[in-house]
């Protein structure tokens, strides 16, 4: 009998352990939700700023939330995980083939809606900050990620998968040079958007990479001899993640980084070697707040209250719901009259079946089975 691998302990230093405690300390911080603040944060954004982002955003939104509606056309458009789909269809009852199409239609339309957000967050919601620091410099892409990606034009999709396996800036989203330091962000959308996978390819790529980051900073910025490279996630809290931001923490400590500061910079790693190089996350309201400003984040907690405006007044702006209500209605049609017409032959089943599954759970299973082919459902 196999014994089993007992778990790895944590790296010491002098006996002592170099994580333990560290998820604790960067746990402290607790937002609570009180109106009188809310109104204080509101009284602190920047009408002006709101109007002009969100005719940016709206520009995007118009063009891509239709596109979102009308680019599924049939049932297999709507395919999503067999099991929770039967899990889901008997919980919530949804035995009428209308009520089906509806939960599917939203389903896909939700999870498209979060991948394009996030797209559009990268590239649009960014754009105005930071604000209040003597530079005029805003968050860019990387310069350094623009070539790399210039570079691959021409090439066929299996060329360009190998030349990203080399890459030097892929987890890096935007960029910004402020005084002599320089601030690199990897933009995830929430708190449960890392997977295992990706912290060890986000570990990988930070203890691998920084060195690259800084000698290519230093030699297009000449006045830089900082790096912060920081974990973004774009809502949330720090209580509220799955804890895989904080694991890459933990990889980076036993990987040529230490604690700078645990009591008054709880969760700020520094490389051990020149101390010029920082990794840290920050969570939704602290991650608004340094894209409002890396230099005072403190004064800058309404930033993300100000994206919030801009996206509501953006969707009032490019559409309204009238508009979008008709199109989605049509496909929801078009779904609920696919799924009455997917249904099995009640003749043609196992006396078993036709005796225990009802009409509406043989479209549930024939709903789950259309995640296993490519064609003719």
């Amino acid at each position: 009998m196999a014994k089993s691998k007992k778990p790895k302990k944590p790296k010491k230093v002098g006996g002592v352990s170099l994580t333990r405690g560290l998820y604790k300390a960067i746990k402290v911080a607790k937002h609570e939700f009180h109106p009188t603040q809310i109104a204080d944060r509101l009284n602190q954004t920047d009408k002006a700023r709101v109007e002009a982002l969100s005719d940016s955003i709206s520009t995007y939104i118009v063009k891509n939330l239709p596109e979102a509606i009308e680019r599924r056309d049939g049932l297999e458009d709507y395919r999503t995980n067999p099991y929770v789909l039967l899990t889901s269809a008997s919980v919530m009852k949804l035995i009428d083939a209308d009520a089906f199409a509806n939960f599917l239609f939203n389903n896909k339309l939700y999870m498209g809606l979060e991948t394009s957000f996030g797209k559009s967050i990268e590239s649009v919601l960014v754009i105005p900050y930071p604000v209040g620091t003597t530079s005029t410099a805003k968050w860019e892409d990387p310069p350094e990620k623009v070539a790399e990606s210039k570079a691959l034009v021409g090439l066929d999709r299996e060329e360009k998968a190998a030349k990203r396996i080399d890459s030097v800036w892929r987890e890096i989203d935007k960029s910004l040079v402020v005084d002599n330091r320089r601030y690199l962000v990897s933009i995830k959308s929430g708190p449960n958007c890392i997977n295992d996978t990706q912290v060890t390819g986000m570990t990988s790529a930070i203890v691998q990479q920084y060195p690259k980051w800084m000698e290519e900073t230093k030699k297009n910025y000449g006045e830089v001899t900082e790096l912060d490279v920081i974990i973004g996630l774009t809502y949330g809290t720090d209580r509220t993640t799955n804890n895989k931001e904080n694991q890459i923490l933990i990889k980076l400590l036993q990987q040529g980084f230490v604690e700078e500061d645990r009591a008054n910079k709880p969760g700020v790693l520094i490389d051990s070697v020149t101390r010029s190089v920082r990794v840290y996350r920050r969570i939704g309201i602290d991650f608004w707040s340094v894209i409002g400003n890396p230099l005072q984040p403190q004064n800058y907690s309404f930033v993300y209250l100000e994206v919030l405006l801009t996206l509501a007044k953006a969707l009032a702006k490019g559409m309204t719901a009238a508009s979008l209500e008709e199109g989605a209605n049509v496909k929801i049609k078009q779904l609920s009259q696919a799924l009455a017409n997917l249904s099995f032959p009640r003749n043609s089943l196992p006396a078993w079946m036709r005796e225990e599954f009802k009409d509406h759970e043989l479209t549930w299973l024939a709903a789950a089975m259309t995640a296993f082919y490519d064609a003719g459902v």
